[in-house]
């Protein structure tokens, strides 16, 4: 089914004796960008299950950085595997079921193997990552997207490009190369989805000179006020050898994003970590919290939540600070397709009951965004799991999707909402 895509990643890797010439910094000045940009993709996902690669041609090697990634972006237990190998046998072994994993899950890799990979072979293990990319990442943001080579207006990057183009018109985008190298049109681009106050003031006005500039200040606005993960340095954005793959990897993040609850525009002091996905499927999640017995005031009516002080009663466990209030954590970055559709109906859900017209609902709170490790291992460990999006009522874990939906199905939801 991906052959065309696998393929022109293969032609990429053939071709870069013509692609970066005119760069001046060698013939693999693309793979160099496209390494980097990949390295920050493959560890958005490790992130969640707090393990990462700093190589990837050395780390994929052994199969098992490989295997704790295609876990987390397909929200699948791979199952037995050797997950301490001690042999070159056992490494080969993980990454030939590994490739096994990814032909189940719809992914036809050509020109590859798992020997590939255990030789280092940095421009197959490329090729192998843009597959994965388009899989999991870019193919799910359009619906019936084929797997068509490079070139057929029906394919991804075509798709891609007008939907850049309808968000920014007035920057006449037309590649994913050059039409990007001064940061302006990644400024434009974030400011059309993040709306106003815009998110990066005065871009008319931006320097194209100053591309290095613009672009970061693009970058760190996309991450602090959409939620979108810099996958791409500046100066790799603005290098003129940076490679089409890389950019749409990094565009393709935008689609579907939305501003940030009280994100600030770029001009203003606005201080963030690295983001970080939340963490993917682990533990099963434990039985919700009871609902504590409705507050009635001394003549027998109900005192709703926001109106109680935040020792109304004896808490357990980790203050979270959703004492009286409703909560909802989740992952905005995450690739995988399950926690993507479940995060978007856990969200219609509540809608539905009109819980987000509630004055004790807290705004959703991406767990992998502005948020510490600390702060983030205290909802883990309250909660029991690392499994989002999860529900938390007057700081009391309820369940995660699956177990909400039970909950509203049987009507104990109503009555847990009614704290």
């Amino acid at each position: 089914m991906f052959e065309g895509v696998a393929a022109a990643a293969a032609d990429k890797a053939k071709s870069s004796d013509t692609s970066t010439a005119a760069s001046g910094r060698g013939d693999d000045a693309w793979v160099r960008i496209q390494k980097h940009t990949f390295t920050n993709w493959v560890n958005v996902q490790l992130k969640q299950v707090d393990s990462s690669v700093d190589q990837v041609e050395e780390d994929f090697k052994s199969g098992v950085k490989l295997i704790e990634m295609l876990e987390v972006i397909s929200g699948k237990s791979f199952g037995r595997y050797q997950k301490s190998p001690k042999s070159k046998h056992h490494e080969i072994e993980n990454l030939v079921n590994a490739f096994a994993f990814m032909k189940e899950e719809g992914i036809n890799l050509v020109n590859i193997q798992g020997e590939d990979l255990n030789d280092g072979n940095l421009k197959l293990v490329l090729g192998l990552l843009w597959t994965i990319i388009y899989h999991y990442q870019i193919r799910p943001k359009f619906s019936n997207l084929p797997a068509a080579p490079a070139g057929k207006k029906t394919g991804f990057k075509d798709l891609l490009l007008e939907w850049v183009q309808a968000k920014v018109p007035e920057r006449n985008v037309t590649n994913f190369n050059k039409d990007w190298q001064d940061g302006r049109t990644l400024c434009a681009l974030v400011n059309s989805i993040g709306g106003t106050p815009y998110l990066v003031p005065g871009v008319d006005d931006m320097d194209p000179s100053n591309k290095v500039a613009n672009a970061r200040t693009g970058i760190e606005a996309a991450r602090t006020g959409l939620g979108v993960p810099a996958l791409v340095a500046a100066e790799d954005l603005t290098d003129p050898a940076v490679d089409d793959l890389s950019v749409i990897t990094y565009v393709s993040y935008f689609k579907g994003a939305k501003r940030v609850s009280n994100a600030a525009p770029a001009s203003a002091p606005a201080a963030a970590p690295e983001p970080t996905p939340a963490p993917a499927a682990a533990a099963a999640a434990p039985a919700p919290a009871r609902a504590p017995a409705p507050v009635l005031s001394s003549d027998g009516s109900y005192i709703p939540p926001w109106e109680r002080p935040a020792d109304w009663r004896e808490y357990s466990g980790p203050d979270l600070g959703g004492r009286c209030k409703i909560c909802v954590y989740y992952s905005s970055t995450t690739s995988s397709q399950i926690i993507r559709k479940n995060t978007q109906a856990l969200m219609n859900l509540l809608e539905r009951l009109n819980v987000h017209k509630r004055p004790d609902f807290k705004p959703w709170v991406p767990i992998d965004f502005d948020m510490t490790k600390e702060k983030r291992d205290l909802i883990f460990e309250k909660a029991g799991t690392k499994k989002t999006p999860m529900l938390f009522i007057d700081d009391e874990y309820i369940g995660d999707y699956d177990r909400v939906v039970e909950l509203n199905e049987t009507g104990e939801l109503d009555d847990i909402l009614k704290y």
